[in-house]
């Protein structure tokens, strides 16, 4: 099945296919601000290593503050245990999309349509986040 960002994703993937460590995070940080939406990077311990400037404004928090959260620190109660078998069925799969409850930095909750990408590059994930008030 296509999904949407394949496109993007392929190259996002073939850009960080050669890079490491700093280097590898340095260029992550760079690419997220080509998408449009609100794009998240993650370690598999679901930890974010990059956002974007759309990811601090969808979430009120700046980059500093996102880079020492984690995926659950944005999931609001009692939607926390969903967000924990959501993530598990996620790295199982490789790819996922649907609506997500997110907590903003103000504490209020928002629905999101989101798109994620296991494995961009080793051990990196990708969500792709956008304001979905449709699904309200």
């Amino acid at each position: 099945m296509a999904h949407r960002f394949d496109a993007d994703i392929d190259r996002l993937r073939a850009s960080l296919a050669s890079r490491t460590g700093p280097d590898l995070r340095a260029a992550l940080a760079a690419e997220l601000e080509a998408f449009d939406l609100a794009a998240l990077a993650t370690d598999s311990e679901g930890r974010y290593v990059a956002v974007n400037t759309s990811a601090q404004r969808l979430t009120g928090y700046s980059r500093d503050e996102l880079t020492r959260m984690t995926v659950m620190d944005l999931t609001p109660p009692p939607s926390a245990s969903d967000g924990q078998t959501l993530w598990g069925e996620f790295i199982a799969s490789g790819v996922q999309q649907g609506i997500y409850e997110l907590r903003r930095k103000t504490g209020r909750s928002t629905q999101v349509r989101y798109w994620a990408y296991a494995n961009i590059a080793p051990g990196i994930h990708l969500s792709l986040l956008k304001s979905d008030r449709s699904a309200s």
